[in-house]
């Protein structure tokens, strides 16, 4: 098998997908140059100048090693691949390998309707439309990550829904694991990410500060694009039991989570949040602590409301109250903690997932 293209290495999705190829026992090449730099999450804001020098110069040299590379039974191309696909499949089929494209994100979702960079009808809009549709019409099996997802993208693109296929996010089983020594700390809720409008952030320091008066603490892990317009809320409310932490180490995520007596997930009101599980749901529970997160069509279809809390997004209310309850309830939360914990091991880990993938690689390499 080829991984090839522009692929992110240190986003979470594409390294698990490695290891899930890993496990099944796929023999991997790797055709990557580097395109989007360092933060993905910056990809929309790139200056269009700027990225096209650089796709001019980064293309030749990912067809030169693909070209060069072995040929394998199938191409894998990754996250951010939507370019990848106008350019790698003509290459693929003078070399009669069939492409599998785990697309992860839509380019026009995110640009248009997740980050609201562009209108559905400006040309940026019409043209992030188009990428989406011939990057998914142009690969032999489409990856998606949940089922609202693949139903999303074989929508937009007009293919049929079995062209989809869907596996799960996920985590890394070896990273993400109970701590059996570690003792959570009394009332601290837990929040890490990328600061994007997706995740909600508002909300939960919205709900931080209803909670003030109860001894609460909150822990917002990370920095990102809506930075400023989260520290400027904090300082219009000024809450006492908010700590605002940096980045932290991967491998230093998993004693984060351990310590915290709630984790809480996204609250965003996008389409796109309404699609999605994100990755520190599954890691949270990997972990075995309990999670809050927002009620989407996208989280009911990996978990049960007896495995999380489900509130309404964007509802700081519902979300306090949720917090308080489960902060005074230990035995509802541990049992929570428990069958969210059982749910991942038995379909969302390593073992599982290095399954879904590896059906899906042979649904075309046969």
């Amino acid at each position: 098998m080829i991984v090839a293209g522009t692929f992110d290495p240190n986003l979470a999705r594409n390294r698990t997908l490695l290891a899930l190829l890993e496990r099944a026992g796929h023999e991997v090449v790797t055709c990557r140059v580097d395109l989007w730099g360092g933060d993905r999450h910056e990809i929309p804001n790139q200056r269009k100048l700027l990225m096209v020098f650089r796709a001019v110069t980064a293309y030749p040299r990912v067809i030169w090693r693909f070209l060069r590379a072995p040929r394998g039974d199938v191409v894998l191309v990754m996250y951010p691949g939507w370019f990848d696909m106008l350019v790698l499949p003509v290459f693929a089929r003078l070399r009669r390998m069939p492409i599998v494209f785990d697309i992860f994100i839509s380019l026009y979702d995110t640009v248009v309707s997740d980050r609201k960079l562009a209108s559905e009808r400006s040309l940026i809009g019409r043209a992030c439309r188009f990428v989406d549709r011939c990057s998914i019409r142009r690969a032999k099996r489409v990856i998606a990550d949940t089922p609202s997802h693949a139903e999303f993208f074989a929508a937009l693109a007009g293919v049929p829904r079995a062209h989809v296929g869907v596996v799960w996010v996920g985590a890394q089983d070896k990273v993400f694991t109970p701590r059996s020594g570690s003792t959570p700390a009394p009332d601290l809720v837990l929040f890490y990410g990328t600061y994007i409008a997706l995740h909600g952030i508002p909300t939960i320091i919205a709900a931080a500060k209803l909670l003030e008066d109860d001894g609460i603490r909150f822990r917002i892990i990370g920095t990102g694009q809506e930075q400023a317009s989260v520290d400027r809320l904090v300082q219009e409310l000024r809450p006492s039991n908010i700590e605002l932490v940096g980045r932290v180490p991967l491998e230093d995520l998993p004693d984060e989570i351990a310590a915290a007596t709630l984790c809480v997930g996204i609250f965003g009101t996008s389409e796109k949040a309404r699609r999605v599980v994100p990755n520190k749901l599954y890691e949270c529970v990997a972990v075995g602590r309990p999670v809050i997160t927002a009620d989407t069509e996208g989280v009911r279809s990996a978990f049960s409301g007896d495995e999380v809390a489900l509130v309404p997004a964007a509802d700081p209310a519902a979300l306090a109250k949720e917090i308080r309850r489960l902060m005074d309830d230990a035995p509802t939360r541990e049992s929570m903690a428990r069958a969210a914990h059982e749910r991942y091991v038995r379909d969302y880990s390593e073992g599982p997932l290095a399954r879904l993938l590896d059906a899906e690689i042979r649904s075309v390499s046969t």
